[in-house]
């Protein structure tokens, strides 16, 4: 079977070390030719060597190419070396890979730190990009990948400069989605820790600040009898494992691609769950103590910013377990936005006591849906599909509203009826106009008005029949309202089958 890269040229910045050696590697394997890109001498011999390496175990081209792409200068440099190796020149694949952390907290960041990561980290790609656009393809198949990382949305202590940095590169990896959409898709990968040169010269307090985060990540807790044993000592101290280069370079395989070719103008979250697709962030704001005789109420409120409604069940699951042996009894949640679900003000409050008289009838996740629900009621089911349970609150929703409109499909259904000749006396009430609403749903109507008792007949009296059915009607659909305004039951409604 033929390889899926082969013929393509990838340009992968930072080729030398680290996850650049992964990615170039496995480039390589599905076939692809390579600009090796590197910036110092002393990585000269190192790159050379590679290139070799993988020229003749994959029957490719790779040809390494110095350029210093923190300057202004260097982007162009290196394209202009690659079309002198490649000729004529197209470059279907560009990885911006290189990139420098220099962590410092505030006071201690100089500006001349400040300036050589806005180069090589955000002005090297761009300028990159600009110099490779001439020689991209023409019909969607190239791919622009550029390497963020977690820090660019956790804002980890000391790491101002550098998560800046990978925030502005994912800024620029939209625009540039929209703006080379004819050429290329373009993506990021945000990973987290991984095991590399540049991870192994953060300082031990870094490592420290970034524990809980990868005490959190799913995929990095330790495997004892799986994992090399060198990893679960040193996880003892990090908190968990980090990621490979060559997982990483996985990702990057997948998106190079045809079978991405849907995808553009994303960020990967590669990260073994450090944080997840629509990001988000829990900051508490405010615990107060309140002293009563008894019992001793605590409020932590917690303000919770997310994309995805699906993160409330994620703030559900941590919150109980940061609480320890307190006793959660109440969960607010409370919309701030009227179209989309974008943040959420939740309240939980902790007793010392079992006085709550409801706390033998609805548990946590029962209150927190019972909110949503009448927030649904409300502002309709956009709201009521917060989490879970949204497919009974819909059809909750659907029979209160079908009850409500039983009036209007009565009298559009009895003005339907066809005159008999044999009427006692004329139907004074004016017909209504062919487009009334909802005639559509005369079977609800049928089962509703009794159809094997309802007359046939075009009178008054016929019609006054109807009108007290109709009367009848609204009484239930005040039943139903009810219902579903005291506590969100699943109410049941009016069958929609004669």
């Amino acid at each position: 079977m033929a390889l899926p890269l082969v013929g393509k040229l990838a340009v992968v910045t930072g080729a030398s070390r680290g996850i650049g050696l992964a990615i170039s590697k496995a480039l390589a394997a599905r076939g692809a030719n390579l600009v090796l890109a590197y910036t110092s001498a002393n990585s000269a011999a190192s790159t050379a060597s590679l290139a070799a390496e993988l020229s003749s175990k994959h029957s490719i081209k790779a040809v390494p190419i110095q350029a210093d792409l923190g300057t202004t200068t260097g982007p162009a440099s290196l394209v202009s070396q690659a079309a002198e190796a490649f000729s004529p020149l197209r470059i279907d694949i560009l990885v911006n890979n290189a990139g420098v952390a220099l962590n410092d907290k505030i006071p201690d960041i100089k500006p001349q730190d400040f300036t050589t990561s806005f180069n090589v980290n955000v002005m090297g790609p761009l300028l990159l990009v600009q110099a490779a656009q001439p020689y991209l393809p023409n019909d969607r198949s190239g791919r622009i990948i550029n390497l963020s990382s977690v820090s660019s949305s956790l804002g980890f202590v000391g790491q101002s400069v550098y998560g800046g940095t990978k925030a502005a590169l994912e800024a620029m990896t939209k625009t540039w989605a929209r703006e080379l959409s004819e050429n290329c898709t373009v993506n990021a990968i945000n990973p987290g820790p991984v095991r590399s040169e540049m991870y192994s010269r953060n300082s031990d307090e870094f490592k420290q600040l970034i524990k809980p985060f990868i005490q959190n990540a799913p995929l990095m807790a330790v495997r004892p009898g799986v994992d090399d044993p060198a990893i679960v000592e040193e996880a003892k101290t990090t908190g968990g494992r980090a990621g490979e280069a060559e997982e990483i370079a996985g990702v990057v395989s997948m998106l190079t691609g045809p079978e991405s070719s849907w995808i553009t103008g994303q960020v990967i979250c590669a990260n073994g769950g450090m944080i997840f697709e629509g990001s988000f962030c829990i900051k508490t704001f405010k615990l107060t103590n309140i002293e009563h005789d008894k019992p001793k109420i605590e409020s932590l409120h917690l303000a919770v910013i997310f994309k995805c409604p699906a993160i409330s069940q994620a703030v559900a699951q941590i919150l109980p377990s940061s609480l320890n042996s307190t006793q959660l009894t109440h969960f607010t949640y409370k919309s701030t936005t009227p179209r989309v679900i974008s943040s959420a003000l939740i309240t939980m409050e902790t007793r010392n006591d079992t006085s709550d008289p409801f706390e033998d009838v609805l548990n946590l996740e029962e209150r927190f849906y019972s909110e949503g629900y009448q927030l649904g009621i409300k502002d309709g089911i956009k709201a009521g599909r917060i989490e879970g349970r949204s497919f009974g609150m819909e059809k909750g929703f659907e029979k209160f509203l079908e009850s409500g409109r039983l009036a209007g499909k009565a009298v559009v259904w009895a003005n339907r009826m066809p005159p008999k000749d044999e009427s006692s006396s004329a139907c004074t009430l004016p017909p209504l106009p062919r487009n009334a609403r909802l005639e559509k749903n005369v079977n609800t109507l049928y089962a509703l008005v009794e159809p094997d008792t309802l007359s046939t007949e075009n009178s008054d009296d016929a019609v006054q029949d109807f009108d007290d059915r109709i009367k009848r009607a609204q009484g239930k659909a005040k039943i139903v309202e009810r219902m579903a305004g005291g506590g969100g039951k699943e109410s049941s409604g009016p069958s929609s089958t004669p």
